[in-house]
């Protein structure tokens, strides 16, 4: 039976199991929305925003509007250098494909999508009730057939945890996305703010037997220390930093207020610990539209503060800080390759 076959009919079945398959076999290529790219046409790639986030079905201008908005990002971002994006927007927070694959004609630039879960309060109602073995189906589904009818297969797979460290809605999350990694060798992208998040969803996915290799905890800046973040790494594949110049804690759920060279010195410390090849960054630009029209840019607070800002803030701060061109290009091309496609 062919493995797309076995996935349709048999997946969610009670007991059902699919042979792993081989690191050689699936990382090949990776689907961007507009088909297969190898591992050296990834490029320079900022592995966490979002193309547009929503709650409700966008409009028409919504969706033109969003298109306006990547035209004038895109060309700053092509120019010093970028190739790809990684667009971690799930199904719950209003993941558009059919946007994406516009953009990404209309731009030029590679757009992997995710599959996946938002934080509890976005989840099917009935996320509970399936358990971990209907979210491993789902997830598995897109990463191997694709979403729905859009021809388009999910590259990476989000999850977000927020709330009690250890309730139910993510432990059932995290053992499903460890189960579907193992059964696809997609790499994990994590969102969690704080501490006692990280250290639960760390534990929870090594617990059921993820590759931690290829997991990366977003968000790792946000209350987050030098320290914090080098036990993690002694577990994880990687760090994402992404709260670059935000120095307002009410806007990030902070527990104190940020300075805002938190994050490059961050990553400052990291490297004197010779942890060059677990670091990665973005921005987290996430153009937001809200029910009726208009659309929000989610900038908190810094007018400038679009996926644009990973050159005019945040390049400029870490080399200000000594870090050095060959370092960046670690950050910004090969780790973001590694997490995707393994190796």
């Amino acid at each position: 039976m062919l493995r797309r076959e076995f996935l349709r009919t048999g997946v969610a079945a009670a007991g059902a199991t699919l042979l792993p398959l081989s690191a050689a076999q699936t990382m090949k290529t990776l689907p961007s929305v507009l088909g297969p790219l190898a591992a050296d046409q990834l490029g320079m790639t900022l592995p966490h925003e979002h193309i547009a986030v929503s709650s409700v079905e966008m409009t028409a201008a919504q969706k033109d509007g969003v298109k306006c908005i990547w035209d004038l990002v895109s060309a700053p971002l092509k120019q010093n250098g970028v190739k790809s994006l990684v667009e971690l927007t799930p199904e719950d927070s209003g993941r558009n494909v059919s946007l994406m694959k516009d953009v990404a004609v209309a731009t030029g630039l590679n757009i992997l999508c995710a599959t996946g879960y938002y934080l509890a309060a976005r989840r099917p109602a009935n996320f509970l009730m399936g358990g971990a073995g209907a979210a491993e189906a789902y997830m598995t589904r897109e990463l191997v057939e694709g979403i729905d009818d859009t021809g388009v297969r999910a590259a990476v797979i989000k999850v977000a945890v927020g709330g009690p460290p250890g309730n139910r809605s993510d432990i059932v999350l995290l053992e499903s996305a460890a189960r579907t990694q193992k059964q696809t060798g997609a790499g994990i992208s994590c969102h969690a703010t704080s501490p006692d998040d990280r250290r639960h969803l760390a534990e929870t996915l090594e617990k059921h037997g993820a590759d931690m290799s290829r997991v990366a905890i977003g968000h790792a800046d946000t209350n987050g220390t030098l320290e914090e973040s080098i036990a993690l790494l002694s577990r994880v594949g990687y760090v994402l930093y992404t709260i670059w110049g935000i120095t307002n804690p009410r806007l990030i759920g902070s527990r104190q207020p940020v300075a805002a060279d938190h994050s490059a010195r961050l990553i400052r410390g990291l490297l004197d610990k010779g942890l060059v090849k677990q670091i990665m960054f973005s921005i987290d630009f996430a153009p937001t539209c809200p029910i009726g029209e208009g659309i929000d840019l989610h900038l908190y607070e810094i007018p400038q503060r679009t996926s644009n800002y990973a050159f005019t803030f945040v390049l400029p701060m870490l080399r200000k800080l000594g870090v050095s061109e060959d370092e960046i290009h670690q950050i910004m091309v090969t780790n973001p390759r590694r997490h995707l496609f393994g190796g």
